[in-house]
């Protein structure tokens, strides 16, 4: 190869072969920049004896998420808690739909196969999605989802808890992004048919292993887009967060204690019984025996899809004295009975 002399900045650089006659045209510009990033991605130091490494500076950073302190940001992810429900691998058939409803776990779809249509939010969202692309859905957020006509769908759909501080919905106060296409860095459908394979099977470990690969994509999300996410929790309610952290951390530990109150809770973090139901509710948006009881039912269907435990026993695990209550509060907040929720194979 030769090349003609060096070319002012801006100006077009010609290189040609000396076996083929060919000449090949660069602008100088852009030849800079890929001879800098080469440089950057390959740039190694001496260590010792020889031996070289990456240098931590030739990495590409992390984007950052707007408005989120670092430190604050390591602190919500060390609170992080993940309870996987359920992953079932689907194939829908034509004119398939989902919604518009409203449910009281997180999920995501991820499509192997299949187009359509839906939204997360209301309906003026509306967006397009592939093959390849997840759609990240928050409890309590409604949604819907349709295939378009004629057309078949091969998916997975993942079920599960995200909560910081026990209390608030990592995707909500987050704000991730709704959609999301899978990428080499982050490859949903590997994690999303591990996930299937574990629940189908349910080997030891199981339980561990989905809850794993769970925070995996939660993380990669939060790595690959972060400049799609926004933090929701600002202002004195982030800064009375982790002053409330023994109080989810007690809640956590005695959902099975049927006589657990608000005067506990309030104990712990030296609060009057008055301030306390105050100041959570501030904190969480709904009263504290509202927050017990929705924490309670989150975790009776889990043991309902990951165990073989009767339905009285899971009432009285989960800090329901007689079953006929647990019963009713179940209906309430998921619309179905235990019975019928322990046989639904769930999208």
């Amino acid at each position: 190869m030769q090349s003609e002399p060096a070319s002012a900045p801006g100006e077009v650089l010609a290189i040609k072969n000396t076996h083929s006659g060919m000449v090949l045209s660069l602008d100088n510009h852009f030849l800079a920049s890929v001879l800098n990033e080469s440089v950057k991605r390959s740039r190694f130091v001496d260590v010792q004896y020889g031996e070289m490494s990456r240098d931590a500076v030739s990495f590409e950073p992390f984007p950052a998420i707007p408005g989120v302190d670092p430190g604050q940001l390591e602190q919500w992810i060390q609170a992080i808690h993940v309870d996987a429900v359920s992953a079932i691998e689907w194939k829908w058939k034509e004119s398939w739909k989902v919604g518009p409803r409203t449910i009281q776990d997180s999920m995501w779809f991820f499509f192997l196969k299949g187009s359509g249509h839906g939204w997360v939010g209301t309906p003026k969202d509306e967006f397009r999605y592939g093959p390849g692309d997840m759609i990240l859905i928050p409890q309590g957020v409604p949604h819907m989802v349709e295939q378009d006509a004629d057309v078949g769908s091969h998916l997975f759909a993942i079920h599960f808890h995200a909560q910081v501080y026990g209390a608030i919905n990592l995707l909500t106060m987050l704000e991730m992004p709704y959609l999301v296409h899978s990428t080499r860095l982050a490859d949903f459908e590997a994690s999303s048919q591990r996930m299937a394979r574990e629940f189908a099977v349910k080997a030891p470990a199981w339980r561990t292993l989905m809850n794993t690969e769970v925070l995996l994509v939660l993380f990669n999300i939060l790595r690959e887009r972060a400049a799609s996410c926004h933090a929701r929790v600002t202002g004195p309610t982030l800064s009375e967060l982790p002053r409330f952290l023994p109080v989810f951390e007690q809640i956590e530990a005695r959902l099975g204690d049927s006589n657990f109150c608000v005067p506990d809770m309030a104990k712990t973090v030296f609060l009057s019984e008055v301030q306390f139901r105050k100041l959570f509710r501030r904190v969480t948006g709904m009263n504290p025996i509202r927050f017990v009881q929705r924490r309670r039912i989150e975790k009776s269907c889990v043991l309902l899809q990951t165990t073989g435990k009767t339905i009285e026993v899971i009432a009285e695990e989960c800090g329901f004295c007689d079953a006929p209550f647990f019963y009713r509060a179940f209906r309430k907040w998921i619309s179905m009975t235990p019975s019928q929720y322990r046989h639904s194979r769930r999208f």
